[in-house]
Order: C-alpha cells, then sequence, then structure tokens
C-alpha cells in the first residue's frame, strides 16, 4: 500500500492539482493533514482524505479521520489539538489507542518521520510553506510504501523530485 502524504498548502490550489496530476496514479490514497484553506468540493479536494486544520475553522472537514487501506489503519489529524508543537506524545497515545499503524499530522510545517511503538508517525511538511532545517527545499510532501515487514518513506519537493537524503527505512516490528 503506497499513500501519499501532503499538508499545509495554505490556499495553494495548484501546486496540490499537479501532485495529484503527476503523483496520484502511482499511490493507493491521498491524505490531507489541514490547513489547505479550500473547501472540501474544491478541485482537487474530493481526491483526498483531508481534515481541518487550525487555518481551517470554517470548511467542514472532520478534524481527524481514521483511513483503512488494505491492512494499514491511517490516522490523521493536524497537529494543533494534539499539541505537536511541545511533544509528539498525545498524538501516539491517540494513535494507539485508535491501533493505527500510520499517523499522520501537519501543522508544524517542520518534516519529520520515525517509527515508534508499532506506527509510523509521519509529519510531510509544508508543501507552500516550509520551516526548519529543510525550509531551504521550498516545500514537501511524502510518499509511504506500508510492505508487510517495513516501511519505506521518501519526500518529495514542489518539482515531485525525490529528495534522495530523506530517504528512510523503518523495519516493523
Amino acid at each position: 500500500m503506497k499513500a501519499l502524504i501532503i499538508s499545509d498548502n495554505h490556499r495553494d490550489q495548484e501546486i496540490l492539482k499537479q501532485v495529484v496530476a503527476e503523483m496520484a496514479p502511482q499511490v493507493d490514497v491521498l491524505i490531507h493533514c489541514g490547513d489547505s484553506e479550500l473547501s472540501p468540493t474544491a478541485v482537487p479536494m474530493p481526491q483526498f482524505a483531508a481534515v481541518k486544520g487550525n487555518n481551517d475553522y470554517r470548511l467542514d472537514y472532520p478534524n481527524e479521520l481514521l483511513v483503512q487501506e488494505g491492512s494499514e489503519r491511517i490516522f490523521t489529524t493536524h497537529g494543533h489539538l494534539y499539541r505537536v508543537n511541545s511533544s509528539l506524545t498525545p498524538l501516539m497515545l491517540k494513535g494507539e489507542e485508535v491501533g493505527a499503524t500510520i499517523v499522520c499530522y501537519g501543522h508544524t510545517h517542520q518534516l519529520g518521520v520515525e517509527y515508534d511503538h508499532g506506527m509510523l508517525i509521519i509529519n510531510p511538511g509544508s508543501i507552500s510553506l516550509p520551516r526548519g532545517k529543510y525550509a531551504g527545499l521550498g516545500g514537501t510532501f511524502a510518499i509511504v510504501d506500508a510492505q508487510p515487514t517495513r516501511f519505506v518513506v521518501d519526500f518529495y519537493d514542489r518539482q515531485m523530485a525525490a529528495v534522495s537524503q530523506l530517504h528512510c527505512e523503518f523495519n516493523r516490528q
């Protein structure tokens, strides 16, 4: 199962259209971690399993989603309601509670990924307003290849190019 995970485009509809046009045929599910600031009916938002971010307050998205894709249980939230700026513990506890194998969040605009307590926890960074160590990439999204014995994670820039130094793999326990 392959999942494309994106977040925090903040009204940049064109980049979402480009990502979907070029990358959607390669994946099984499209996940948006919030702060699209686009209507749920705006192209291409209906193609995403999307959640509400702190800037989506007038929009009709759920605060969190649990998507079953094959044998994977993908829990998605924006992160602001779980205080992800200070700790991932509340988010991890929620992931454990719902039996998630993958936990997706945004909000911080900083990419990151780790494997802990049997869950892949991933922030794809912001596709439009990146912060932190990798802000110079100009924006990122991620593709997770969930295999029976491992997770393979690649981050991509706005030109749809994989960022080789960010490639990582985690053996499932």
